[in-house]
């Protein structure tokens, strides 16, 4: 898929925010919506799922998702299997989820907005926004 720069890929920690109103995500998230620029992985989807609040929220989570999620095919798995293999080789894993949430932004060559920054800083060639920052004006992280 080609480059679009404008969208960026929430992580599931900012799209809860932004479903309970509250948290650096509410505002960021508000935002990407609005410019038709947000973007959530199929593992996001997953993950909000096996959430305890999905029946309570699952109208409003089933439109976020509508349109907006990036599925894991072929490629992105294998991108997230390379990103898993060479943390591995490094004794400093990011566990399976986060693998595939990876992989999925690598292969779409989308930027990655989260607040778990050091845990994300570990996959090379992967470009990661700071909602804090993002929020005060700046970009990326």
């Amino acid at each position: 898929m080609a480059h679009v720069a404008s969208l960026v890929v929430a992580d599931t920690d900012l799209i809860i925010d932004f479903l309970r109103g509250k948290g650096d995500g509410v505002a960021m998230v508000r935002t990407l919506i609005r410019d038709a620029r947000l973007r959530v992985t199929a593992v996001t989807a997953f993950e909000l799922r096996v959430g305890t609040g999905f029946m309570k929220r699952r109208d409003d989570i089933l439109r976020l998702l509508r349109r907006r999620t990036l599925p894991l095919d072929a490629l992105a798995a294998l991108r997230a299997g390379e990103v898993a293999s060479e943390l591995s080789g490094t004794g400093l894993t990011i566990g399976t989820a986060d693998s595939l949430q990876a992989g999925i932004c690598l292969r779409h060559e989308l930027p990655f907005a989260t607040r778990n920054l050091r845990h994300f800083e570990r996959v090379a060639g992967l470009e990661l926004i700071d909602p804090k920052v993002a929020l005060s004006g700046g970009n990326r992280a």
